[in-house]
C-alpha cells in the first residue's frame, strides 16, 4: 500500500473534495470578475477623452463672440493649462488609462480574494482544524497532498481566467464595433486583450505562489493568512498609490511624480500594459506601433516568483513536523 502511495501523483478523492468545497466561491468570484470587465467595456468602450469635442462648433463660437485664439490661450495659461499640456491632454486615449485601472486594480481584486482564501483553505486551514491528520492517515502522503492541492489551485485559476478572458473579449468587441475607433484596428484589439488577460493571470499565478507557499509553511491558518493575505493587500494598495504617479496623470497635472515609487513595491507593475499594447500594434501593423518585448521578461519574473515560492513552501510542508 505504501509503495502505491509513493507512486500516486495526485489524489483524485482529495482533488474532488477541493472542487466541492471551493466551487461556490470560485463561481461567484469568476462571474463577478467577468461582470466587471463586461460593464467597463460596454460603458467606456474605446472612447478617448476628447472624442466628443466638435471643433467646428468651437470655431463658430469663437467667431460669434469676437474672440481670438490668443486670448483664449492666454486665459487657459492663467488657469494652468499651458499649450503643451492641452496638446498632451488632446492625445490621451482614455482606453490606455482604463487598461491600468482595469487589469491592475478593478479586474484583479476578486481573483486576488479567491487566491488568498483558497490557498489558505487547501493546506494551512486543514492543518489547523485537524483534517490534515485524516488525509495523511490514508495512503495519501504529503507530496501527493501538495501536488493535488496546487494542481487544483492552478486549474481553478486557469478556468477563472478563461471565463474572464471570454467576457472581456466579447464585451470589448461589442464596444469596438459600436464606437469604431480610428486609433486601433480589430486585430490589435484582439491581441492586446489576450495579452492583458495573460498578464493579469500571471500576476495571480505569482500571488498564488506567495499564498500557497505561506499556507504550506505555517501550521496555523492565521499566520498563513497574515503572510499571504498581507502580501496581496500590500501589493494592491501600492498599485493604487502608484497609479497617481502614472505619467499620464502627471502630464495633465492630476498626479505626483514622487508617487511612482510605489510602483516598485508591487508585482502588478509587471503587468506592462504599455509594452503589451505597443507589441500588439507592431505585430498587427497598426500605425505608431513599436517593437516592445519587455512584457515577456516581466511575465517570466512573475512565473519565477510563483514557481519558486510554491516549491519552497511545498518542500517545507513535506519536511516539517505537523501537529497531527
Amino acid at each position: 500500500m505504501n509503495k502505491l502511495a509513493r507512486k500516486e501523483i495526485i489524489s483524485k478523492p482529495l482533488f474532488k473534495q477541493s472542487i466541492k468545497s471551493n466551487f461556490l466561491l470560485w463561481l461567484i468570484l469568476s462571474l463577478g470578475s467577468m461582470g466587471i470587465f463586461v460593464l467597463i467595456n460596454l460603458v467606456v468602450g474605446t472612447r478617448t477623452i476628447f472624442s466628443n469635442i466638435d471643433m467646428n462648433s468651437v470655431q463658430a463660437y469663437v467667431k460669434d463672440e469676437g474672440l481670438n485664439w490668443l486670448q483664449i490661450l492666454g486665459l487657459l495659461e492663467q488657469m494652468g493649462f499651458s499649450l503643451s499640456r492641452i496638446q498632451t491632454m488632446s492625445q490621451i486615449d482614455l482606453n490606455s488609462v482604463m487598461n491600468d485601472l482595469v487589469y491592475k486594480i478593478a479586474g484583479v481584486l476578486l481573483p486576488m480574494i479567491y487566491v488568498m482564501i483558497t490557498c489558505n483553505k487547501l493546506i494551512a486551514s486543514q492543518v489547523s482544524d485537524g483534517s490534515m491528520a485524516y488525509i495523511l492517515s490514508t495512503p495519501t502522503n504529503r507530496k501527493t497532498v501538495v501536488r493535488t492541492q496546487y494542481l487544483f489551485m492552478i486549474a481553478s485559476l486557469v478556468a477563472m481566467y478563461l471565463i474572464i478572458t471570454i467576457g472581456a473579449y466579447a464585451s470589448g468587441a461589442v464596444g469596438y464595433f459600436i464606437t469604431k475607433p480610428n486609433n486601433i484596428n480589430f486585430g490589435t484589439f484582439t491581441l492586446r486583450t489576450l495579452l492583458y488577460c495573460l498578464g493579469s493571470f500571471m500576476a495571480m499565478f505569482a500571488l498564488t505562489g506567495i499564498c500557497f507557499g505561506a499556507s504550506c509553511w505555517f501550521n496555523k491558518s492565521n499566520n498563513s493568512t497574515a503572510v499571504g493575505g498581507g502580501a496581496c493587500v500590500l501589493a494592491f494598495l501600492c498599485c493604487i498609490l502608484g497609479l497617481f504617479g502614472n505619467k499620464v496623470f502627471v502630464s495633465v497635472g492630476v498626479g505626483v511624480q514622487a508617487m511612482s515609487v510605489f510602483n516598485y513595491l508591487t508585482i502588478y507593475t509587471l503587468i506592462d500594459t504599455e509594452s503589451m499594447s505597443n507589441f500588439a500594434k507592431y505585430v498587427t501593423g497598426a500605425y505608431g506601433g513599436v517593437m516592445s518585448i519587455s512584457w515577456l521578461w516581466e511575465i517570466g519574473i512573475l512565473f519565477a516568483i510563483g514557481v519558486t515560492l510554491t516549491f519552497v513552501g511545498g518542500f517545507r510542508f513535506i519536511k516539517k513536523d505537523l501537529p497531527l
